[in-house]
This record gives C-alpha cells, structure tokens and sequence, in this order.
C-alpha cells in the first residue's frame, strides 16, 4: 500500500486551489521515514535522516487541518514514531519485532471485551468481563489441577544428583596452528608466563612418577629443555565417544590477520580443568597434566 501513497497524493485536487505540495511532502516524508526504519542495519547518517524526515511530516502536516481532514494528530502509532531512533540505538534494528502477540491480545481483551458490551459506557463494562474472565480461568485451572492429582498414583521423590556428563574425547587437527612459537611470544601474545616451569614440572613427573614431590621439584629444576619454542594448537575440539559430532570446543589465538590483511581479534576461551589431587598417603600426584592459561 505504501508504494502507491505518493502517486495518489500527486496532482491531487485541493479545494479553494490550495497549494497541494505541503500535501506531497508530508506524505513523502513519512512513507521515507517507514521505509528508513526497516533497514537492517543502521548508522548515525541514516538514524539522523530518519529524524529529518519525521520533523519534515510535522512541519507540513498542518495542511491536513487546513483541509478539514483531521482534527488532531494525537494517536498512540503517530506517537511512537518519535521512540525509534533511540529505539533503535538502544536495541537493535526494528526487523527484531513483530506485533503478533500484541494483536492477538488486542483481539482476546479488547474486541471480545467490547463485543459483550451493550455499547454504552463501554469502559467499566470491558473492565468488569475481563475481571469475571480471568476468575473463571483460574477456577478453571484450580479445578483441572486438583482432578490431575486425584487420578496420578503416588510419587516418591528422588534425590536427584549433579547432571551426567557423557564421556568426552578430545580431537585436534594433524598439523598444529603455529609450528615454532617461541617462550617469548608465549609470554607476550598468549599470556602463559610461566610455561617453561610447567613444562619442567611436566617432564619430571613423567621421568619420575614415583618421586615425592619434594624430589619432583628438584628434577624439574635440574631439567634442561634443548629447544626454544613449540607447536601451537588454536583450536581444541571435544565429542562424545564413537561418535564425529562437535559438542564443545576452545579457541586461543592473540590478534593476527588473515590472508586478506585483516585483523582478527584476539580469544581466550575462559576453560575449567579437573586438576587430580595428591594422594596424601604417598605424598605425590596421581596423574600428570600441563596446562597453558592466558
């Protein structure tokens, strides 16, 4: 419909030979202030253009009391016009609504409510139907519930646990991210400041699985690791058993670019990770593990 406003607003004849242009402007200004609100993306320019437009309605519309049309611009959808540039700012873009559940509300409590009036002094009549309706509702709902327990047998309540987490199995690509990332750019870029300790500590435990940890410390301290850097994986992917399906995933990589030349932002996903606890008996680890946290 409002592709054909405009053309039926054109040359239309005003009475007493009254200019019609103001008629033209009005119109056209509000048909582009409907169609500048349904852009999917905005920027201040046409948040700005879209507040033009709405000012250039109100600053010709005077033509349309002039005429006799109109008595007044006080309606509720006139006035809403006025909200969507900060509506828009605040939430979003305007194709992220739809008046569905409005409508429909207006049927159930407005149009039904009326309907059942004798069509004078409507309002304390609406008031009053739609009081007895939800009344009735609730009754309605107390008596259906009450009927549902008398025919369900006796429950026993069960203590319920934590949730059961299927057994994962981690699944990583071939070839790593970054072939030689040094301790320095671990350092830097990735945030592990202490990486070559964990490593050490990482290698002791595994030459020496049976040593007290006071015994562990000192082998990691005597470890001499012969090579400046490692392999880097970005990307750690996690699936249920037997099964190729992706159920979680971590990401770690520092700002690069791309082929293209274009930055790619740093991400450090935040990742929780059972650490085995020592077995005070033995006073050493159970298990070995080596951790990198940004």
């Amino acid at each position: 419909m409002c592709s054909i406003l405009l053309g039926l607003a054109v040359d239309l004849p005003v009475p007493d030979g009254r200019d019609s242009s103001c008629i033209i402007k009005s119109v056209r200004a509000l048909l582009d202030f409907v169609f500048l609100a349904q852009y999917q993306s905005h920027t201040m320019d046409s948040i700005k253009h879209l507040l033009n437009c709405l000012a250039a309605f109100h600053n010709h519309k005077a033509i349309f009391f002039d005429l006799g049309v109109w008595e007044h611009f006080n309606l509720p959808k006139l006035h809403s016009l006025t909200h969507y540039a900060s509506a828009i700012q605040l939430f979003g873009t305007t194709d992220n609504y739809n008046t569905e559940q409005s409508e429909c509300l207006h049927i159930d409590l407005a149009k039904d409510a009326y309907h059942a009036t004798n069509r004078k002094d409507e309002y304390p009549q609406m008031t009053a139907w739609l009081e007895r309706q939800e009344k009735m509702q609730r009754h309605a709902a107390f008596i259906n519930t009450k009927q549902h327990d008398l025919h369900q047998p006796a429950q026993t309540w069960k203590i319920l646990g934590p949730p059961c987490i299927h057994a994962q199995c981690v699944k990583m690509t071939c070839h790593p991210s970054l072939k030689a990332v040094s301790f320095d750019t671990l350092k830097t870029q990735y945030g592990a400041l202490k990486f070559q300790d964990a490593l050490a500590n990482f290698v002791a435990q595994v030459n020496y699985p049976e040593a007290r940890r006071n015994a562990q410390s000192l082998h990691a301290d005597d470890t001499l690791i012969p090579f400046w850097g490692v392999p880097v994986f970005h990307l750690i992917k996690f699936t249920e058993t037997d099964k190729s399906e992706t159920i979680d995933s971590v990401h770690a990589w520092p700002e690069q670019k791309d082929t293209c030349g274009r930055i790619i932002p740093l991400r450090f996903d935040t990742v929780l990770v059972e650490n085995p606890s020592p077995d005070p008996r033995q006073g050493r680890i159970k298990g070995s593990s080596l951790f990198l946290t940004h």
